[in-house]
């Protein structure tokens, strides 16, 4: 049988757990940080969606010349690319690199096999913060 004080306890462990997750669960339904340059690329090289990507071409099988606005120095930014829709593969990342005709807007972005280490075709996801 629960008694009046057990209940007051019950119901303060319970509001005192939600005041705890509420900051968490708000968090996470934010949108997104902005970003300066972002691009959603398939597999064959097509930009599916971005933000402040001038182009992109499919250099060869698993390699991606990804141009970014004039506006955005690359020498000072952090670039970030993920996986998308593909996966057990490595990515890296180079700039100004001699497949992209070394611009210095330019990203090389090089998708590998993990296992065989082969050039790959991949889709992914570039971010600059």
């Amino acid at each position: 049988m629960i008694t009046t004080k057990m209940r007051a306890r019950l119901t303060a462990a319970v509001l005192a757990g939600t005041a705890i997750l509420a900051p968490t669960a708000a968090y996470a339904a934010a949108p997104s940080p902005y970003a300066q340059a972002a691009a959603a690329v398939q597999r064959d090289g097509t930009l599916d969606h971005g933000k402040n990507i001038v182009s992109v071409t499919r250099w060869g099988t698993g390699r991606y010349c990804v141009r970014v606005g004039a506006d955005i120095d690359l020498s000072k930014e952090v670039v970030q690319v993920t996986p998308w829709r593909d996966y057990n593969k490595t990515y890296g990342i180079w700039t100004p690199h001699s497949h992209c005709n070394n611009q210095i807007n330019t990203i090389l972005v090089a998708v590998n096999e993990s296992d065989t280490k082969q050039a790959a075709d991949a889709g992914f996801y570039l971010t600059i913060p």
